[in-house]
């Protein structure tokens, strides 16, 4: 019996052993339950807690991290409450940043599993990893290597508040003393979160009172826009993700809104262009705005959710951008709101209830801050405008030209209620006729150039606009889309309507019982009694300016007669009568006389020093128009650039360099004649333009709009071959036609040698007394000389020749000429009769630039000696081909 009592003994120690270790670990488990519960009724701070939950449980269980989620079972997510990244293996993943602030939907496999679980769950991440809709942070801790994770749902009462999740990188982890650990300690965890929750809800709330109320003050003192947007600006973005701002305000018409506060670093975050687009008025029905102002609570709209095709620019230009949310809120007004409140963010769901709460709060107290801005302002502006309209009366006094009175009108209109210019019309002389004054240089309307086309056209005082204003005392408003729906005035409301403004205002310019111009304003308002002194001022300023500009137009043109009648007397001290009795020279004074009377156009044709307008004189001086100065133009001697200009005149800033208005040939000679020497000389493109003249005798100067016109007889004068010119294709055979009404040829020197002894003799007296060498008289030998010459420079060289010998003579009788050696005639050189009279005159300026030893222009230089302008010069040599080693001595 004792053999058989053993066994049994045996086996009831071996029982109580088992039941001594069981009731160690259940009291082992119950002082970590009871350790766990009382440290965590002592956390405030939701990071202590995962903290302490970790390392508590690290002495018993293996696993390596753990978080805590939050459900929100209102909206069906939930989204990290409680990390733990000391521990955790993913942080270091790309996707780390991003899941710990996502927001996820709770209908999603292995979370519909918890949610419906009354304690902890297991999963094995091989087995799920696959499943469709699993939560992408499951994904990343299988990334890496967490093989197994267990999900405890917490209470609050009976609705599931959160969940806490356990990893581990082993399938072994989570035994069933761990799950009961978790679901031991899970009431004491909700509780705790329970309490962190409302922690940190108060802090916040604390929080938001206190910006709330330091906004308040701040509101409360400011004056200004700027002052007010940085309050915004400053207290709002404590509270609320907003990129920027914008408040609006309702137009006194009810019918549009506009932009009362822009931010003004709005631009340097990407919107360029939106300070611009959002101070355009924008009608009240459009999908956003009426929506706000018929509720009291402030709206948060997904841009997303507008057809952008259809909404306000503001917002496209905002979408575009990057912004994606807005939250708007008409601010309380006595009656119909007139300000609004704007937010932006870039991303959704940056505006909740909170913000919709905080605005509420602050929306009355910003509501009074821009009446009172308002109100300041508009005391501001009249004081302001007062100001102005003195410092404008002021500056009128001292206008002079029209660039002043622009300078002066800008100015004023820049700063009074939001004025553009348009256009000042001036009356013509002719009392008909309005042509553009003065006009906005700025292009205010972003069109194709339609305005400043339309505006710079002649118009009558007949044109129906300008025939209202004109015959009204008062300013006319019109309404511009008003007068576009019924049709009237179409060309000049399409081109006003892209102002951006509501209102044009025509007022007529008036000096006494005159009629003067109309001025033309587009404003949305205006006061008319102001519009009226602004007019009063501008018609005196306009009318004293056009008086100024006759009197120095006047004055303009006495001094150029000037200048030209001290020409003509020092030319008729040097030609006091033509000199040639032989039968070609007959012929030429026949031709003077009967075409002198006329107003034909007279074409002189000869070579170079002939005496072209000497002739030309002649037949002026014998003339109806002799008692107006001849004017003359040398073709040649301008610079291809500044010919126009010489013959047509320009305006003032033009051009470069066009300082003042200048007074043109044509206009200078009217109901004159005008000598165009060397016409052949004139580019094709001055051509064609002299052509119009020749033909309408009307022109504009360069810069200029206004038509003149003219009563001028034209010489031209020329050494060319115009109708190898014109073969050459160096000459227009149309303007060709048109000057050779009736030629004049004039005879070479050479082919009047019987004139030479009459030539001599004139500049013999005449150069005598001005040298004070007394040469009287000349041996037969040198008349001789100087008939056998062939004179290629003509009548002018042997001026010059008989000038230079007189110079060197030794007594009173001029014994030596001194001819060009080259163009002697003796009985070496004999080859000067077989050239054309294009290669005589290149060898005899060769020959005198030689003398000069390359010297064109000074004291000794070739031109002098030639006696044409060194300009003239150097275009006949680029003409014939002459170049420096045709004259310098090369070796």
């Amino acid at each position: 019996m004792k053999e058989e009592i053993l066994p049994n003994k045996i086996e009831d120690i071996q029982s109580a052993d088992y039941l001594l270790k069981q009731i160690d670990a259940y009291e082992q488990e119950q002082d970590l339950l009871f350790a766990l519960s009382t440290d965590i009724t002592k956390v405030r701070e939701k990071d202590d807690l995962i903290r302490l939950f970790s390392s508590r449980l690290r002495g018993m269980f293996y696993f390596l991290h753990s978080i805590v989620m939050l459900v929100d079972q209102q909206n069906k997510t939930f989204k990290p409450f409680l990390l733990n990244p000391d521990s955790s293996p993913i942080t270091d993943h790309p996707l780390y940043p991003e899941i710990v602030k996502m927001v996820y939907p709770i209908d999603v496999p292995v979370i519909r599993d918890v949610l419906n679980s009354e304690g902890p769950i297991t999963f094995l991440l091989d087995e799920i990893i696959k499943t469709p809709g699993i939560p992408p942070f499951i994904k990343v801790n299988y990334e890496r290597d967490i093989k197994e994770m267990m999900i405890t749902p917490l209470r609050s009462q009976t609705e599931v508040m959160g969940f806490i999740l356990v990893y581990s990188n082993r399938t072994d982890s989570f035994t069933n003393e761990f799950k009961q650990i978790l679901n031991g300690i899970a009431p004491q965890l909700s509780s705790a979160i329970s309490n962190i929750i409302i922690n940190e809800g108060n802090r916040k709330k604390d929080y938001q009172n206190e910006v709330l109320l330091s906004l308040s003050r701040e509101v409360v003192t400011v004056r200004t826009r700027s002052h007010l947007l940085n309050a915004i600006n400053n207290g709002l973005t404590k509270l609320i993700a907003f990129t920027h701002s914008v408040m609006t305000v309702l137009t006194d018409d009810g019918q549009t809104y506009q932009a009362f506060l822009t931010d003004k670093d709005v631009s340097s975050k990407g919107y360029s262009s939106y300070n611009e687009i959002i101070s355009l008025p924008y009608p009240v029905h459009d999908g956003i705005y009426d929506l706000a102002s018929a509720t009291e609570k402030p709206l948060i709209f997904d841009i997303r959710s507008f057809d952008l095709s259809k909404a306000p620019q503001w917002l496209k230009l905002n979408y575009a951008a990057g912004a994606r949310e807005i939250l708007i809120k008409a601010l309380p007004d006595n009656g119909v709101p007139k300000h609004s409140l704007i937010l932006f963010a870039d991303k959704i769901n940056s505006f909740d209830d909170t913000s919709i709460e905080i605005i509420e709060s602050i929306a009355g107290q910003l509501a009074k801050a821009a009446n009172n801005i308002t109100a300041n302002e508009a005391i501001l502006n009249k004081e302001r405008d007062k100001s102005y309209l003195l410092k404008f009366s002021t500056d009128l006094t001292a206008v002079r030209t029209r660039e002043d009175l622009e300078i002066a009108i800008s100015n004023v209109l820049v700063r009074l209620v939001g004025m553009k210019l348009c256009v000042i019309r001036v009356m013509e002389d002719d009392g008909v006729s309005l042509i553009r004054y003065i006009y906005d240089k700025n292009e205010i309307y972003p069109d194709d150039g339609s305005f400043i086309e339309l505006s710079a056209k002649t118009i009558t005082i007949n044109e129906p606009l300008t025939s209202k204003v004109l015959n009204n005392d008062s300013p006319i408003i019109f309404n511009i889309d008003e007068e576009l729906r019924k049709g009237r005035y179409a060309p000049y409301m399409h081109i006003w309507k892209k102002s951006g403004l509501k209102n044009a205002y025509g007022a007529r310019l008036r000096v006494g019982d005159e009629n003067i111009g109309i001025l033309w304003l587009l404003t949305n308002e205006l006061n008319i009694d102001l519009l009226k002194g602004l007019c009063s001022q501008i018609s005196v300023a306009i009318f004293n300016i056009k008086a100024n500009e006759r009197l120095l137009a006047y004055k303009q043109q006495l001094e150029v007669e000037n200048d030209h009648l001290k020409e003509q007397i020092k030319t008729i001290y040097n030609f006091s009568e033509i000199i040639g009795r032989g039968p070609q020279m007959e012929k030429v004074y026949r031709l003077m006389s009967r075409v002198a009377e006329s107003s034909s156009t007279v074409l002189i044709l000869g070579e170079t020093g002939t005496g072209k307008e000497l002739i030309a004189r002649g037949i002026h001086n014998a003339s109806p128009r002799k008692d107006k100065l001849m004017i003359k133009v040398n073709c040649a001697a301008l610079p291809p650039n500044l010919i126009e200009s010489e013959l047509f005149g320009h305006e003032k800033g033009s051009f470069t360099g066009a300082f003042d208005r200048r007074i043109g040939k044509f206009e200078l000679a009217h109901n004159s004649t005008l000598f165009l020497d060397e016409v052949g000389e004139l580019p094709l493109e001055l051509q064609v333009k002299l052509l119009r003249v020749i033909q309408e005798r009307e022109f504009e100067r360069v810069g200029g709009k206004t038509t003149l016109k003219v009563d001028v007889r034209i010489i031209a004068a020329t050494n060319r071959n115009l109708e190898k010119e014109i073969l050459a294709g160096k000459f227009r055979s149309d303007l060709y036609y048109r000057l050779n009404v009736f030629p004049i040829s004039l005879p070479p020197l050479r082919e009047r040698a019987e004139d030479i002894g009459l030539l001599t003799d004139f500049f013999l007296a005449k150069y005598s007394k001005l040298t004070g060498y007394k040469v009287t008289s000349i041996t037969p030998k040198v008349l001789q000389q100087l008939k056998a010459y062939l004179w290629p420079g003509n009548v002018r060289e042997l001026e010059h020749i008989i000038e230079r010998s007189i110079l060197l003579a030794n007594d009173h009788v001029l014994r030596e000429v001194h001819l060009p050696k080259s163009a002697q005639i003796n009985n070496q050189t004999i080859t000067l009769f077989n050239q054309t009279i294009e290669e005589m005159e290149r060898n005899h300026i060769i020959g005198i630039l030689k003398q000069c030893q390359g010297k064109i222009s000074g004291a000794d230089g070739a031109a002098l000696i030639l006696n044409i302008p060194s300009t003239t010069l150097h275009s006949k040599m680029r003409k014939l081909n002459i170049t420096k080693a045709d004259y310098l001595n090369q070796g």
